[in-house]
């Protein structure tokens, strides 16, 4: 089967299955670094906000379910799971004396999200770019979210940067950091960076209590000097998805170019195309209190 014959076959098995007054419908779904997947969108008339479930994923693990009834099945129950019951009130999004208590940062590639960031306002930070979002609810993988485009700062009569003097005050509030040592951390994603080549030096991992999108974490003011003077050492960091880096001290470790190696290597064999951040390596100075890169592909 196609992947298009799954996808129109999936969108019709669950309409007819599905009672009267919910909707069914596909939508092309725009993830981080342009990836555009299909989304399928099931809504009730019971509530205004609608959980979306990506097909292309059960596309890939199609081999994995015993038939296709059970693919459609194990949807249903996703939808079941993420649901809301009752309508979600909004309305102070459109306020912005409300809705800057809910504003906050992350960071995405600049190059990748290109076409993106055509729409929506950004600050550019290295090889990065600092977008914005609002935080809706936290719920672990099911956190809602409404990214900032620029139509929402003509509604707000503010600017981009407004918006960043902003989210460096509320970003720390609503996620903490989190730093842990890579060794209490038992983590498929983080396997590949437990052994970094020709070096046995200490590891960390910086995110968020929520991780969401806790690469944003080296942002926070104050904090890579403050965990620079505690490891009295200059910082290596890589960065090892939107959602976490590592950081690394300068003065036990190896050379950028084999962490960068390192890096590239994860980015290609253990996240997906939407959770990649960099393929540099970041390096923190002590002495200037600055963020450069050091290493990586151009």
């Amino acid at each position: 089967m196609t992947y298009e014959d799954f996808k129109m076959t999936v969108y019709q098995h669950l309409k007819d299955a599905l009672p009267a007054g919910t909707s069914v419908c596909l939508q092309k779904i725009c993830k981080n670094n342009g990836l555009v997947l299909d989304g399928l969108t099931i809504s009730s008339s019971k509530s205004n906000v609608s959980p979306t479930i990506l097909l292309d994923y059960y596309y890939e693990k199609r081999h994995y379910f015993p038939s296709f009834e059970a693919i459609c099945q194990d949807i249903l129950l996703t939808y079941e799971h993420n649901k809301s019951e009752e309508p979600v009130n909004i309305d102070f999004f459109y306020d912005y004396k409300q809705v800057r208590k809910r504003l906050a940062y992350r960071l995405v590639n600049y190059e990748k999200n290109k076409e993106l960031l055509q729409t929506v306002p950004y600050i550019r930070y290295l090889d990065l770019a600092v977008v914005f979002f609002c935080l809706l609810d936290i719920s672990g993988k099911n956190s809602a979210t409404i990214l900032i485009h620029s139509g929402h700062l003509d509604t707000w009569e503010a600017t981009a940067d407004d918006l960043y003097e902003l989210t460096c005050l509320t970003t720390p509030l609503l996620l903490p950091y989190e730093l842990t040592p890579m060794s209490a951390i038992l983590s498929d994603t983080l396997t590949a960076y437990s052994s970094p080549p020709d070096t046995a030096c200490p590891m960390y991992v910086l995110t968020n209590t929520s991780r969401l999108y806790g690469a944003g974490c080296i942002l926070y003011p104050g904090l890579l000097s403050n965990i620079s003077a505690y490891l009295q050492s200059d910082l290596f960091l890589l960065p090892s998805s939107i959602h976490e880096v590592i950081l690394l001290p300068v003065s036990s470790c190896c050379q950028p170019d084999k962490l960068a190696s390192l890096v590239s290597q994860v980015n290609q064999t253990e996240l997906a195309a939407d959770e990649i951040l960099s393929s540099h390596v970041y390096c923190y100075s002590r002495a200037g209190q600055a963020l450069r890169i050091c290493g990586g592909q151009t």
